[in-house]
């Protein structure tokens, strides 16, 4: 489990603050807004609400340090990602967002883009899962949460098959968590490490302690 930062590519040695049932939205900030955006985000946020995800953004955290850093950590604590994105968007702005969602998806994290109509998708991310903002949104949004409740219960079995490797089998575990943070998946997670400390790697330990110790 080891894990290089993105500004100095040294192996991360900080403690990793996890966000469970916690959707981190790429797309254009500030102020002012594309209508078609702001309609979006507005609608959004309402069906993230009914499945009891939050939402976290650039915007959210302050941290009066390097700017990609504080974006890299909300990554690798947030079990999901969405890209919002729209025609009216600037360039530089997509090319942000794009660059966002392919660390989230090197990082084995959830993804998924909402697009207006009419915007296209480069054909590197055609296989990345998208949805139009349009009448069938909000039939087409459950149906995504549905896929994620069966990445949990996936995850949540990978880490009962592979804990002859008790890192992988931890990391499952984590990612279970972060999408329903359940206890017994934190029990077993510290159970796991429990019986096999002594044979952790010292970057791996504290990464798993600091899911364990994450409150």
């Amino acid at each position: 489990m080891i894990v290089y930062s993105p500004i100095n590519g040294e192996v991360l040695t900080d403690a990793v603050k996890f966000h469970p049932r916690t959707a981190f939205i790429m797309t254009q900030l500030g102020t002012p807004l594309p209508k078609e955006l702001t309609k979006i985000r507005k609608g959004l946020k309402k069906e993230l609400s009914k499945f009891k995800f939050s939402e976290v953004d650039a915007s959210s955290l302050v941290t009066g340090k390097d700017f990609l850093d504080k974006i890299w950590k909300i990554i690798l604590g947030a079990p999901l990602g969405i890209a919002v994105l729209t025609k009216d968007m600037p360039e530089k702005t997509i090319a942000n967002i794009y660059y966002e969602l392919g660390m989230m998806d090197a990082l084995g994290k959830e993804t998924l883009i909402i697009k207006s109509k009419d915007y296209e998708i480069p054909s590197d991310f055609k296989r990345t899962e998208y949805l139009n903002f349009d009448s069938k949104f909000k039939q087409s949004f459950k149906k995504f949460q549905s896929n994620l409740d069966e990445r949990e219960s996936h995850y949540w079995l990978m880490g009962e098959i592979m804990q002859a490797d008790p890192v992988l089998a931890i990391d499952y575990i984590k990612r279970a968590y972060l999408l329903r943070p359940l206890k017994k998946y934190k029990k077993e997670a510290d159970r796991l490490y429990r019986k096999n400390i002594n044979h952790i790697d010292t970057q791996s330990k504290l990464h798993i302690l600091s899911f364990l110790k994450n409150k």
